[in-house]
């Protein structure tokens, strides 16, 4: 008798699933059993238990009411498996599957393929964006004192309003930070759009700040000839 065996994976990684790829889960999961079964959360509260990942996919995804978190299981014959996929909380992707070792084993590696595929180019730096407001909120008062002092040497008391500077655009920077670059997508319904949008929006602020960092540079490096 081959040995019973489970297998358990946390990551905290940036991702994006669509209908496709929903269904591509499904695929995988059968492959453990018949009797798949689908919890989803939504952003308003409620929880709601599907039989089929169509159900989930034809979900409206509104803002108002978005897809917040999946859990997508299944229990067969001396087989089970289950994934979660969590949008604002860590880790975002956690799966377990119990079975034969050679099963838990093959399906684990279906697994671990699947999370490569929905894994996001900014994935190895989303745990720190957590770090970027404390960061901004350390450099920034002193950044802007700094730039205050040298342009309006005798407007001292402006000092006194360098916390609270830092403290607005800390609260942006945060805000946009996990907009622009969000620890999970569920690309179905309205959601699709969304994320279109804020991939449109992202590439231009991207675009942006690459070309001024570039005419800084050229500026700097031109000046003193």
């Amino acid at each position: 008798m081959e040995n019973k065996a489970a297998k358990t994976r946390s990551i905290d990684m940036a991702f994006k699933v669509d209908a496709e790829l929903l269904k591509r889960l499904t695929a995988i999961l059968s492959e453990a059993g018949d009797s798949l079964e689908y919890t989803a959360k939504f952003s308003d509260g409620s929880t709601v238990q599907y039989s089929r990942i169509e159900e989930v996919i034809d979900q409206p995804n509104s803002a108002r009411r978005a897809i917040s978190s999946l859990i997508a299981e299944v229990a067969g014959e001396g087989k089970s498996a289950f994934v979660i996929l969590r949008r604002n909380a860590a880790p975002s992707v956690e799966y377990t599957v119990n079975g034969p070792q050679r099963d838990v084993l093959y399906l684990a590696d279906k697994l671990d393929d699947w999370i490569s595929t929905v894994s996001q180019w900014y994935s190895p730096f989303i745990s720190k964006l957590q770090l970027i407001p404390v960061v901004i909120a350390l450099v920034l008062p002193f950044v802007v004192a700094s730039i205050l002092k040298r342009y309006y040497p005798s407007k001292v008391g402006l000092q006194s309003w360098f916390p609270i500077f830092g403290l607005v655009l800390t609260s942006i920077a945060e805000y946009w930070a996990f907009k622009l670059f969000p620890r999970g997508t569920f690309a179905t319904g309205d959601g699709l759009r969304r994320a279109q949008r804020l991939h449109l929006f992202g590439v231009s602020v991207v675009l942006a700040f690459a070309v001024s960092f570039v005419a800084g540079v050229l500026a700097n490096w031109v000046m003193p000839h």
